[in-house]
C-alpha cells in the first residue's frame, strides 16, 4: 500500500540532524528509525534547510530536524519525484514542509480537507457509508485510494449543499464587523 506520513515526529533520526545543546542518546535515535523499518517507511530527504526547528536559550540555540515526510516504496515507485521542502517562516520555531507531487492528477482547486463541523451535520456519515459500499472494478490498494478519492469528492458536494460557500460567507461576516467596527468608532 503507497503511504506518505508527514508530520512533527519530535526526534532526531542521527546525530547529525541535530546541532547546540547536549547529544542525544544513540539508543533514542536508534529506536525511532526502528519504528520506521518496522513500518517500512523510508525517509523522502528535503530541499532546503536542513533543521525544522529551533528554540532558543540565553545562551544557545538548539537547532534540530524534527519535521520530515517518509514514504512507503509503493509510494515511492508510484510518485518517484515526490519532492518535501523546508520553508523559511518567522511566525513558528518549526518549519512548515511543503511536499511537491509528479504524476498525481489533482483536479481539484482547493485540496480537500475533512472538516470537523461536518461530523455535527445530519448526511456527513451517510454520505461516507455510500462511497465506502460502492463497488469498483479495481482491487487492493487501487480500490482503497478510488475509495477515498471518490468519498472527497462526494463530501466537497455534500458540504457545498450543505453548508454553502463557508469561506465566502465568513469574508462577508468579517466585512460586516469591520463596518461595525468603523461606525461604533466613529460614535465613540
Amino acid at each position: 500500500m503507497p503511504w506518505l506520513y508527514a508530520r512533527d515526529f519530535n526526534e532526531v533520526a542521527k546525530q547529525s540532524e541535530k546541532m547546540g545543546g547536549r547529544a542525544r542518546h544513540h539508543a533514542q535515535m536508534q529506536a525511532f528509525q526502528d519504528i520506521l523499518d518496522e513500518c517500512g517507511f523510508m525517509d523522502l530527504g528535503f530541499v532546503g534547510p536542513m533543521c525544522t526547528w529551533h528554540k532558543h536559550f540565553k545562551d544557545y540555540t538548539i537547532w534540530e530536524r524534527l519535521d520530515r515526510s517518509v514514504e512507503t516504496s509503493d509510494w515511492f515507485f508510484m510518485f518517484p519525484n515526490t519532492k518535501v521542502y523546508h520553508l523559511d517562516v518567522t511566525t513558528s520555531n518549526h518549519k512548515p514542509l511543503w511536499i511537491m507531487l509528479e504524476g498525481m492528477e489533482c483536479k481539484q482547486q482547493w485540496p480537500f480537507k475533512f472538516e470537523k463541523m461536518w461530523m455535527i451535520k445530519r448526511g456527513c456519515g451517510d454520505t461516507i457509508e455510500v462511497v465506502w459500499k460502492e463497488n469498483y472494478e479495481v482491487s487492493g490498494e487501487q480500490k482503497m485510494l478510488k475509495k477515498v478519492n471518490n468519498c472527497g469528492k462526494k463530501l466537497a458536494t455534500w458540504s457545498k449543499n450543505s453548508f454553502g460557500n463557508v469561506r465566502r460567507e465568513l469574508e462577508k461576516k468579517k466585512e460586516v464587523i469591520g463596518k461595525g467596527r468603523t461606525v461604533s468608532s466613529q460614535w465613540g
